[in-house]
């Protein structure tokens, strides 16, 4: 199983105020990890656009201001649900040995967390705070081309080509219906004089598929293995 984040001991902010009866009830039911959780299934459910404090409050059944207790904004709520999904992607030791099938992995994880929560690319565009996860993560993907044996900038040029590949893909999810939009708009006329165009819908479902992915993915570590592995020297 992936290590998660734990979303307790990152920046948690302490109160030390007294507390009341009612305080402390509200205490017992709501944590980072809690918040953190209802914010995730909020925007799997409703997108980023609908997560925001008073929105999360009413789904843990609490006051907005109880939420305070525990994150300081909406933005560093934004950085603890980045950095609980990006644990996600830490896959469990150890890696394969083989770098390609290690990579294939990981590539696979990061995919599939997008497929999951299509919401996270607007997120990554707003550039939360790292949190250790993403450090975590970094140094798995290293660890995964060590044996290698690449100059480090090759190694990260390796790894950024691959990863570019899997966002371009999660895009691709994320906008799944421009391709099938475009195609309805058709008219007959068009369709007879450009098949091409009107075969881009049923190529795109294609494309989306797991196959198609992992086509693709194997066709990308063709290229720099034999470019950046291969090659080198």
């Amino acid at each position: 199983m992936p290590n998660r984040a734990t979303g307790v001991t990152w920046d948690q902010m302490l109160d030390c105020a007294p507390e009341t009866s009612a305080t402390a009830a509200t205490r017992s039911r709501l944590s980072t990890q809690a918040i953190v959780d209802a914010a995730i299934a909020l925007a799997d459910v409703d997108g980023l656009d609908a997560v925001s404090i008073r929105r999360v409050a009413a789904v843990l059944e609490v006051r907005p201001m109880s939420l305070y207790t525990h994150i300081v904004s909406k933005e560093e709520l934004f950085a603890l649900m980045a950095n609980e999904l990006v644990g996600t992607l830490i896959v469990e030791p150890p890696l394969p040995e083989d770098w390609r099938e290690a990579l294939s992995l990981t590539a696979r994880s990061y995919f599939n967390m997008f497929v999951a929560h299509p919401w996270l690319l607007a997120l990554f565009t707003r550039r939360p705070r790292p949190g250790p996860n993403a450090a975590r993560q970094a140094k798995q993907l290293a660890r995964a081309v060590e044996g290698l044996r690449l100059p480090p900038d090759d190694v990260w040029r390796l790894l950024g080509i691959v990863n570019d590949y899997v966002l371009g893909n999660a895009l691709r999810i994320a906008t799944t219906g421009s391709a099938r939009d475009l195609v309805d708009g058709l008219s007959a006329e068009d369709r007879a004089e450009l098949p091409e165009v009107a075969a881009l819908a049923r190529v795109e479902q294609a494309r989306l598929a797991d196959e198609g992915f992992e086509l693709g993915l194997q066709v990308v570590l063709d290229g720099v293995e034999r470019r950046l592995v291969n090659g080198r020297g």
